[in-house]
C-alpha cells in the first residue's frame, strides 16, 4: 500500500480523457509510454502529450481485432494479436509497425501472447482459440516460427498466457488446466485449477510465483514447491478480469486485482483484500503496476490511472485545465499546465521496467 507520509492517504484512481470510445483489450508500459490495444484493429498510446490513436486498421490493414500484447524486457517493443491471424509488433523506439500476421498460413484468432527477452532477441507464445501454442524466435526482425501445438497435448482454449522474469511461460485455459514450460520437455501439465471456474488472466513472476484471476471472485495461487494450487477470496459476487502485482523488492509487493464492473481490489495482507474506490462502472479488461503509476483499461475508451506517491500530467477536466493527479491545476492565464514533467515521468517508466531473461526455458 502507499504511505504518503504518517497520516497520508493513498492515491486515488481517477478517469484519464481519451479521444476514442472503442473497447481496449490489453496494455502496456513500455519506455515511450502506454500502449494499449482494442477493437478495429486500434493500436493507442499516450507518449506523453495524451492519449492518442497509433493506428486504427490492423497490423495488415484489415481492421482486425486486437485481443492481447505484452512488451519486451527492454520496453522497447510492443507485440499484439487478434483475430484472423493477425499479429504485428510495434517498435516504440522507431515509431514503427511490422506485420507477422498469418504465420505459416495459420488464420485462426490468436487470444493471448507471453513474450521475454530484449528487442531483437526476445522469444514469445503465441496461442489461439483451439488451446495450440505457437512458440517463436526473433533476431532482429527476423521471426523463426516453432511448431504450433496443445500443451502436453491437450487443452482447451487458452484464456490466458504469462511469463516469468526468468523466461518460463505460464499458460491456463477454459477448463481449468495450467501449464508451464520446461526445458526437455516443452510443456508441463502442473494441475488443474478448477474445472468449474472460468478463469480471465494470469501473472507469473519471480520465483514462479504464479497468480490466476477468476470469474468467481477469487485468485488462485501457485506453489512449484508441491506443485499445488490455492485459492485465495477476493470478491464475492464479481468476476476478476486481471491481475497484476507490483515488486518493490524486500519482500515487499503490491497485488491489484480489476473486475467485471470497473471494481478494484487490492491485497492489504497475506490473504486479506479490500475493494477500494473506482471511478467507473465501465467493464475493465487489464491492469499494469509501474514504478511511475499504475493504469488499467476497459470498455468505451476507458482508462483510470493513479500515480505511485507522486504526481503527473494526464487528462483534462471540462474548462480545459490540467489535473496532476492530487487534483485540477489552474492558473488563470490560459488554461496553461503548471510544472508537472512529462520527462521526468517517461524517464521514471523506462528505469522501473524489470529486466527479464532473453529466454523460455
Amino acid at each position: 500500500m502507499w504511505q504518503l507520509g504518517e497520516d497520508g492517504e493513498r492515491p486515488e484512481w481517477r478517469v484519464v480523457e481519451t479521444p476514442f470510445d472503442i473497447t481496449l483489450f490489453d496494455v502496456a508500459q513500455t519506455t515511450q509510454g502506454l500502449y494499449a490495444v482494442g477493437s478495429g484493429g486500434h493500436l493507442v498510446a499516450d507518449r506523453g502529450e495524451g492519449w492518442e490513436i497509433v493506428f486504427d486498421d490492423g497490423p495488415s490493414t484489415r481492421d482486425n481485432q486486437m485481443r492481447a500484447m505484452d512488451v519486451t524486457s527492454d520496453g522497447e517493443r510492443v507485440w499484439m494479436l487478434g483475430s484472423s491471424g493477425a499479429m504485428a509488433c510495434y517498435d516504440v523506439e522507431e515509431r514503427k509497425k511490422f506485420d507477422y500476421s498469418y504465420p505459416n498460413e495459420m488464420t485462426s484468432t490468436w487470444e493471448g501472447i507471453a513474450i521475454a527477452g530484449e528487442r531483437g532477441k526476445e522469444k514469445g507464445l503465441a496461442a489461439n482459440g483451439s488451446g495450440e501454442i505457437l512458440p517463436f524466435t526473433i533476431d532482429g526482425f527476423d521471426v523463426d516460427w516453432g511448431q504450433l501445438d496443445k500443451p502436453a497435448g491437450k487443452g482447451s482454449k487458452m484464456a490466458a498466457l504469462a511469463a516469468t522474469p526468468d523466461g518460463i511461460g505460464f499458460g491456463v485455459d477454459t477448463s481449468g488446466n495450467a501449464f508451464k514450460t520446461t526445458a526437455e520437455d516443452g510443456w508441463k501439465d502442473i494441475g488443474i485449477v478448477n474445472a468449474q471456474v472460468k478463469f480471465y488472466d494470469i501473472y507469473a513472476g519471480t520465483n514462479q510465483r504464479v497468480y490466476v484471476a477468476a470469474g468467481d471472485g477469487r485468485i488462485y495461487r501457485y506453489d512449484d514447491s508441491y506443485n499445488n494450487w490455492t485459492p485465495i477470496g477476493v470478491a464475492e459476487t464479481t468476476s476478476l478480469t486481471a491481475i497484476d502485482v507490483y515488486d518493490e523488492g524486500s519482500r515487499k509487493r503490491q497485488m491489484v486485482c480489476i473486475g467485471a464492473n470497473g471494481n478494484i481490489y487490492q491485497r492489504t495482507g497475506k490473504e486479506r483484500w479490500e475493494e477500494i474506490p473506482s471511478p467507473t462502472k465501465n467493464a475493465l479488461n487489464a491492469i499494469r503496476l509501474g514504478s511511475a503509476f499504475d493504469v488499467a483499461v476497459g470498455k468505451n475508451g476507458t482508462v483510470i490511472e493513479r500515480p505511485r506517491g507522486t504526481t503527473r500530467s494526464a487528462g483534462k477536466s471540462a474548462d480545459g485545465d490540467n489535473f496532476d493527479g492530487r487534483g485540477e491545476t489552474y492558473q488563470g492565464d490560459g488554461n496553461q499546465m503548471e510544472t508537472t514533467d512529462r520527462q521526468q515521468r517517461e524517464d521514471r517508466m523506462k528505469d522501473g521496467i524489470d529486466q527479464q531473461q532473453k529466454q523460455f526455458e
